[in-house]
This record gives structure tokens, sequence and C-alpha cells, in this order.
């Protein structure tokens, strides 16, 4: 450990200077646990393990500037889950818990390795599909709600739990330049794909 680094360490943590060097090496080993601890907790959801909103919107610009920059199609789904409140309400919040779950390993086997999901909050996700025009961006939608509304989640003390996904669909045009535009487009098609009856897929007008 340089000399000046460990010094200045053990001014800031209040540590009386003469220290072994196990010891500062454990301590550091323990700071840059709870750092990267920190690090996950700042970038990730702690439940399922995917982007949360911040991480997701950040790497959601970052593609929308490569989009732009090379001439790439860019999409992004809006899904919600269908009556989540009902599932919370009648078998519990823990078997919500499962429900996201199976949501996300089902879009991990659906989705390529390229594409983002991130969790925005409660029951509401979004997934970036990078280089996705609309048509293929439609046709992953459709792959992705039919595949969750066959998969049947097990729950303790209950019969196999049968869910289902509303989802919305917009992709980049030439006119958008931002994470909200498109955010908020396909927003609006997945309140007309809920609206409409729920289990389906709607595409954002543009």
């Amino acid at each position: 450990m340089h000399p000046l680094l460990s010094r200045q360490l053990q001014q800031y943590m209040g540590i009386d200077f003469v220290v072994p060097d196990e010891k500062m090496h454990n301590l550091f080993k323990a700071i840059s646990g709870h750092y990267r601890e920190l690090e996950y907790l700042a970038h990730f959801d702690p439940l399922i393990g995917i982007a949360n909103r911040r991480y997701f919107v950040e790497m959601g610009e970052a593609e929308m500037v490569r989009s732009s920059r090379y001439d790439k199609p860019l999409s992004i789904l809006m899904i919600d889950v269908d009556k989540f409140k009902e599932v919370n309400d009648v078998y519990g919040h823990q078997a919500g818990d499962v429900v996201l779950q199976a949501l996300c390993e089902t879009c991990k086997i659906v989705l390529r390795a390229v594409d983002i999901v991130g969790r925005l909050g409660g029951d509401e996700f979004a997934i970036l599909l990078p280089e996705t025009p609309p048509a293929t961006a439609l046709h992953v939608a459709e792959r992705l709600r039919g595949a969750i509304e066959n998969r049947a989640v097990d729950l303790e003390m209950h019969s196999p739990l049968y869910f289902s996904v509303s989802i919305g669909c917009a992709s980049r045009n030439a006119k958008d330049d931002n994470m909200d535009t498109i955010l908020n487009l396909a927003d609006k098609a997945l309140y007309d794909a809920k609206r409409t009856g729920r289990n389906r897929v709607c595409v954002a007008a543009q």
C-alpha cells in the first residue's frame, strides 16, 4: 500500500497511524466491498437484479445517441402486469414478488443478450431493443406476451398462478432526440393496451 494513501485513509477514518499492513489491507477490503454493494444498489433493483429506473434511462440515453449517430433503429417496450394489485391482495406481496421475478426470467429467455430490461417502478417495466425496427419490435413484444401468458407460477399452498401483461411499443424516429419522448409514446401505447382489454400489445402512433 502506498504510504501516502495509507496515511490519508487513517486520518480520514480517525485511526492511529501505527497500524499493521494486514489490518489496513482488511480495512480496505471491507470498504471496497461496501462500495461495490452501494454501487450495485445505485444501478440495479435489489429484488430482481435488473436495471433500476435511473440506470435504465441513463443507458437509454446512450443508446439514443448511438442510434442517431449511426442511423440505427431503436425500439422500446413498456410492460405492465395485468391486475397486479389483485395478485397482491389475494395471494400476498410475496406472491407478487414471485410474479415479477417470473416476468424477468421470461424476458431473459425471449430477449437477446443486448436487450436491456429495467424496472421503472412497482409492476412497470421497460425494455430497450437496440437496432430493432418497429415491425420486429412488435414481433418481439407478441412473443414475450405469449410466453408470459403461458408460464405458470408456482406458489406455496396454492394452485399454479397464471398472469398476463399489457405492452406498449414505440420506436425512435428522426424527430425523437431524447428518452422522455420515446418513453412517453410507449407509455401511451401501454395505456391503450390496458384500456382495450389487457393482455395485448399496442403500438404508438408516430
